[in-house]
């Protein structure tokens, strides 16, 4: 059992009880974990189901970019599910919309600035401890030598705003009504790990889903995860710029940074300068909100 927070009045209820004790709302949440490992069968489904479909029936894949192909991959494979999952915890729990408002302005210029080295000198250094088969190095090395404005909008706008939507708006805001805060930001962001099916995505979704996590739970904001989605995923779309991706697949980071002192300068300033972030940043959740505020 556990006390969670009624979406009609905001009181205390058991998520045993069955109507709100003080305004006697339905009191059924969505999902579990459970059911938020469901909601990823959906999603992994769709995909298995979507891709073989697109083959037979859609474009010719020869006519078309990786960046096309990645963006209507992104937009139905992700797209779909959400909207399902939507329906099904609108018909549980009549929760028909989202939450985009940020009340505390003060705080986008620290999500966006820690979302950047959280992928530059975290997350990376960790993915490449482990070894890359030859089948996903082909993958990654495809996606990455795509520079183009579809994969652009696949990457930096769909796959944030539609994965934000699922993993913090609808998977995280249940599991934040029914389990502990810790528990449930756990939860979630292995799942949006897994999501990814591979070990390296694995990695930094799990960080950054972390991350997202924390804010979310502050916020109750989905556009503050997404803000954080799209700038992690754009750190890694413009690295295509400054460098040559077919060579720097083989090569670490230390080599392309030009030595060890430099790959060790860049894991310690990620980590200081995501530290600093996350320090400002609880100091600006335990402030009342800005309407409150003389």
């Amino acid at each position: 059992m556990a006390i969670v927070r009624c979406v009609e009045c905001d009181g205390n209820i058991s998520t045993r009880a069955e109507t709100c004790p003080h305004c006697g709302y339905p009191a059924e949440n969505y999902p579990s974990i459970a059911q938020s490992w469901g909601i990823l069968g959906i999603m992994i489904a769709t995909q298995l189901v979507l891709v073989p479909v697109l083959l037979l029936f859609g474009p010719d894949p020869g006519a078309m970019s990786i960046g096309r192909e990645t963006l209507l991959a992104t937009v139905l494979g992700t797209g779909i599910p959400c909207w399902i999952v939507f329906q099904i915890r609108k018909k549980k729990t009549d929760i028909g919309s989202f939450n985009f408002t940020i009340e505390n302005p003060r705080i986008i210029p620290l999500i966006l600035l820690a979302a950047i080295p959280l992928n530059l000198g975290i997350a990376g250094p960790l993915v490449e401890l482990i070894p890359m088969s030859d089948f996903f190095r082909e993958i990654f090395l495809e996606l990455g030598s795509d520079q183009g404005l579809f994969m652009f909008l696949a990457l930096v706008i769909a796959a944030p705003i539609l994965e934000e939507l699922i993993f913090r708006g609808i998977i995280l805001d249940g599991l934040l009504r029914i389990y502990s805060p810790t528990k449930a930001i756990v939860v979630s962001s292995l799942l949006f790990g897994v999501t990814h099916l591979n070990p390296w995505q694995f990695i930094g979704g799990a960080l950054v889903g972390g991350f997202m996590g924390w804010v979310y739970f502050h916020t109750r904001s989905v556009l503050t995860t997404i803000l954080i989605h799209a700038v992690f995923n754009l750190t890694a779309f413009a690295e295509g710029y400054f460098i040559d991706v077919e060579e720097a697949i083989d090569m670490s980071i230390a080599e392309l940074l030009g030595g060890m002192t430099n790959y060790l300068l860049l894991i310690v300033g990620s980590v200081v300068v995501t530290l600093a972030c996350i320090f400002l940043l609880d100091k600006e959740f335990k402030k009342p909100p800005l309407a409150l505020q003389l």
